[in-house]
């Protein structure tokens, strides 16, 4: 298992911002899928984050909906995506995360997940559909075989329930950009940087921001607050339309900015 705060350490380090790379698994096929997953380490991406499909992805965009729909005609579900996890741990190199809803996962069994994340060599959890009250039985069982459950903050999150979720995280902190579901977007909340800044004095974890980042010129406007980006919507869209190239050239290029100098801040 690939250690979130040991990679995030090497990081910073060394200078660099991460960047994080969402594929749905099973998507545009299941072979196809875990092919891109060995790839993408060498295009530039510091940590994966494996999207399990689910039938209601409430927190996903008509983008990555469609590829969970895909995926599920594939016939793959999170036990086939844990297997594959388990051929991953012999290939990759840099940590990789699990993205699932709830259901899926109390349908599963809480101690068996937790114990087939160790042996697959998950790092991390990803739920977006389970609030900070509810997290903790998932939180224990997972905590007690080293992996790191996410948590959410937003523009929008009160400083004291900030405060409350740093208290219990570990790994990394997903910052969601803006209200709403993922998806490509021009502009991000106004709210955003202040949400970050805020953040930042209140924890030393790395603050990772996701749901709309795009294009390089955001991630300048972001990098000097931020550890890491994730991109997904952005990578799946050209992967539904065959473009494997462009996702290559693109990682490579949100990399190079992501290793750039940070600038002082505004």
């Amino acid at each position: 298992m690939k250690s979130i705060s040991e990679k995030f350490s090497s990081l910073r380090a060394n200078g660099e911002k991460g960047l994080i790379t969402y594929l749905t698994a099973g998507f545009p096929g299941p072979e196809e899928s875990v092919a891109l997953m060995e790839k993408v380490q060498n295009w530039g991406t510091d940590l994966l984050e494996i999207g399990v499909p689910f039938s209601d992805p409430v927190a996903d965009g008509p983008t990555i909906q469609q590829s969970s729909q895909t995926a599920l005609n594939h016939g793959i579900t999170l036990k086939w995506t844990l297997k594959k996890c388990r051929y991953l741990a012999t290939k990759l190199s840099i940590p990789y995360l699990i993205m699932t809803y709830y259901n899926p996962i109390y349908q599963y069994g809480l101690k068996n997940f937790a114990e087939d994340c160790y042996q697959a060599g998950v790092s991390g959890v990803i739920v977006p559909d389970l609030s900070l009250e509810e997290s903790e039985p998932l939180r224990q069982v997972l905590q007690n075989k080293k992996v790191d459950l996410i948590q959410f903050v937003t523009p929008f999150t009160p400083e004291k329930r900030m405060e409350k979720i740093v208290k219990v995280s570990s790994g990394f902190i997903y910052v969601v950009s803006v209200a709403g579901v993922t998806g490509e977007r021009k502009e991000f909340d106004p709210l955003l940087k202040k949400c970050l800044q805020k953040l930042r004095s209140l924890t030393s974890l790395p603050l990772a921001v996701g749901f709309g980042v795009s294009s390089p010129e955001q991630i300048k406007l972001l990098r000097n607050y931020l550890d890491a980006v994730i991109i997904g919507s952005y990578f799946i869209r050209r992967l539904a339309d065959g473009k494997i190239n462009s996702i290559k050239e693109t990682m490579r290029l949100f990399k190079k900015h992501l290793t750039q100098p940070c600038r002082k801040k505004e």
